[in-house]
């Protein structure tokens, strides 16, 4: 490996990363951004890495430098949110999604995750708009349909959650998430049936 060549570090990185050797993937993207500090794919790749690790608050300056050098990527403003919504910072991490929506709006997962953070905000309203508009984009992934089942349980229209976890376990029977909400569901409608 050539050492004074950013891109091989970096594709280094992806590599560790990718085995999920993170210490030593954010050491090679460390090394990348040496040799090129204007590289926003490698504070990315490190910001994710770092996400990765529960170090979000570093992750989150990373995000930031690459949003610095190219801000019309709407991947990085998404994994920011992400990173924000980990934190809490639920306010924060929904105005990165609309920023990753205005790039791309037809990217599902920034709908999707918006309306989680709305969820936890108590907007149950608008979370809804936000899955819908993920299924529509995303229609193959079963996440959407989960976590619209969750808000509907949360507004107690049951037996509507119960047709969206179905249908987030028809498109991937194994959904853990989804196979534990539609358990809760269906309790939760024994308690409100006794």
């Amino acid at each position: 490996m050539n050492n004074n060549n950013a891109k091989e570090w970096l594709d280094r990185g992806q590599e560790l990363d990718d085995l999920g050797k993170y210490d030593e993937a954010i050491k090679c993207y460390v090394k990348a951004i040496e040799i090129n500090p204007e590289d926003d794919y490698a504070w990315f790749n490190q910001g994710n890495a770092l996400d990765d690790l529960g170090k979000y608050d570093e992750a989150i300056k990373c995000f930031d430098k690459a949003i610095e050098i190219k801000p019309e990527d709407g991947s990085v403003w998404y994994n920011k949110g992400n990173t924000l919504d980990k934190l809490g910072k639920y306010d924060e991490a929904i105005k990165c999604y609309d920023k990753a929506i205005e790039i791309n709006p037809e990217f599902g997962g920034p709908w999707n995750n918006k309306g989680s953070a709305l969820v936890d905000l108590g907007k149950y309203g608008e979370a809804m708009k936000c899955f819908d508009k993920a299924i529509e984009l995303i229609p193959e992934d079963g996440q959407p349909w989960s976590n619209k089942g969750n808000t509907l349980i949360g507004l107690g229209k049951y037996d509507e959650a119960i047709k969206c976890y179905d249908k987030a376990l028809e498109l991937c029977p194994q959904y853990v998430d989804a196979m534990k909400g539609k358990e809760l569901c269906l309790s939760s409608m024994k308690v409100s049936a006794s």
